[in-house]
């Protein structure tokens, strides 16, 4: 594929997880769910043009998003956690065999990218702690523990995803870009 292409394909991609964060607009519950969405885009990339090119869709997308979403916690979201991990997931299913070390690392990531992302929010972009929590502390820990159980069902989705993608998608997607190996 010629980087004229990758750039498209990348570009295309950006444009489709931009109109999906610009959903929350729409809903307040979409705040949650659109960067998880957007970031699945990611995994078109990373199997497509590989590690580079996904980075550097991410890193436009992040971007994009902080500047044009004025829901700041959703781009946060997005840019602290969801947006690399489709990418990071991959590159850990190839990396690391032992299953329980692959969800012990990815789920400390997502408890520290979580965190972060809260600290972001309030310190950063001024959106004040009760706004965030509406209970403070406690429905913080909640959150974050329920975040957890979610993140789970989103990792067993961006894997199956990335086995759906190559078993099935994959030959029609490179014949329908005549892109060869």
């Amino acid at each position: 594929m010629r980087e004229s292409s990758k750039a498209a394909l990348g570009g295309i991609v950006s444009a489709l997880a931009i109109v999906i964060m610009l959903s929350t607009y729409i809903s307040p519950l979409l705040v949650y769910t659109a960067p998880p969405f957007a970031g699945l885009l990611l995994l078109l990339i990373v199997n497509e043009l590989g590690y580079k090119w996904s980075v550097g869709t991410y890193v436009s997308i992040s971007l994009l998003s902080i500047f044009l979403i004025a829901d700041k916690e959703s781009a946060v979201f997005f840019t602290m956690f969801f947006g690399y991990f489709p990418i990071l997931s991959v590159f850990f299913e190839n990396r690391i065999k032992n299953k329980i070390l692959r969800y012990i690392i990815k789920l400390k990531i997502f408890d520290i990218s979580c965190f972060l992302s809260i600290m972001i929010c309030i310190y950063v972009f001024g959106i004040s702690y009760d706004d965030l929590t509406q209970d403070g502390l406690i429905f913080t820990i909640a959150f974050i523990l329920l975040m957890n159980v979610l993140f789970v069902v989103y990792d067993i989705l961006v894997v199956r995803l990335q086995q759906l993608y190559l078993i099935k998608f994959k030959k029609r997607f490179r014949k329908l870009f005549n892109i060869k190996n």
